[in-house]
């Protein structure tokens, strides 16, 4: 079982993080069934989904800090300052001090640089059509923070005030954020490959034998990016609500 520089194991690695999102994903899949993701009904608000944002947000948080420990980025600035953050913080807890928080705009930054989560587009399977969602996309220009985030702190410091936000549009966007990040980093990419969960388009005659054990674990991502270009096959990822192409051609994008 891989572990992080810290030497604990890798949340992403063991499969907890993709469990975690699971049932995240299968509540918001619970309230479709009473609410669908039609027109008219985007701003819905209610405290399920307030509940559900919360719920998250807090994945969100723990995934970026879990990434910036990942070893491969021990070189990265912006993970290097997260895991002092995050070790300041517990040291603190320890002491019975208060809590570090680690400000979104630092794991942004650093994740946007390595992954460029904020260009990312996750497909919503949408009804009457499918659509692409941006989750990380900036909303706010000082923290570059989506507004999906703004929302799930606004709730989390003054419920009353922020309700409203508390909605279905939001919720989706934090939900793809959830799932970006679950089917993004590496280490849980190759997970999910070795659960059945990250499939390829094309046959076992040209993949052969398990694709991902004959390829170096730091060009695995580089390694799908370029078959899938060149092959117009790309790698991909679908639950029942999202589909995630790792890798799209230019006929692919709609």
């Amino acid at each position: 079982m891989s572990k992080n520089r810290s030497g604990l194991e890798d949340s992403f690695c063991n499969g907890y993080f993709w469990e975690l999102y699971r049932d995240l994903e299968h509540q918001f899949r619970s309230f479709l069934e009473y609410v669908p993701y039609l027109p008219g009904n985007e701003k819905t608000y209610s405290f399920k989904l307030l509940n559900l944002i919360l719920s998250i947000g807090g994945h969100v948080d723990s995934a970026f800090k879990q990434m910036a420990e990942y070893p491969d980025f021990a070189s990265n600035g912006n993970c290097q300052e997260i895991a002092k953050l995050v070790e300041k913080s517990e040291e603190n807890v320890r002491k019975g001090k208060g809590p570090i928080t680690v400000k979104i705009s630092l794991p942004l930054k650093a994740f946007d640089d390595l992954y460029g989560i904020s260009e990312e587009r996750i497909l919503f399977k949408r009804l009457p059509k499918r659509e692409f969602v941006q989750p990380f996309l900036s909303h706010n220009p000082k923290t570059d923070a989506p507004e999906w985030w703004e929302t799930y702190n606004g709730l989390k410091h003054h419920l009353s005030r922020h309700i409203k936000n508390a909605n279905l549009v939001n919720a989706l966007n934090a939900l793809a954020g959830a799932f970006l990040l679950n089917v993004r980093h590496i280490p849980a990419m190759k997970r999910l490959y070795d659960f059945g969960l990250l499939k390829v388009a094309w046959t076992d005659k040209f993949v052969g034998k398990r694709a991902r054990d004959e390829w170096p674990e730091a060009d695995f991502l580089e390694c799908i990016k370029s078959v899938a270009f060149v092959q117009k096959s790309p790698f991909f990822i679908e639950t029942p609500i999202f589909l995630y192409y790792y890798a799209r051609g230019e006929d692919n994008d709609e």
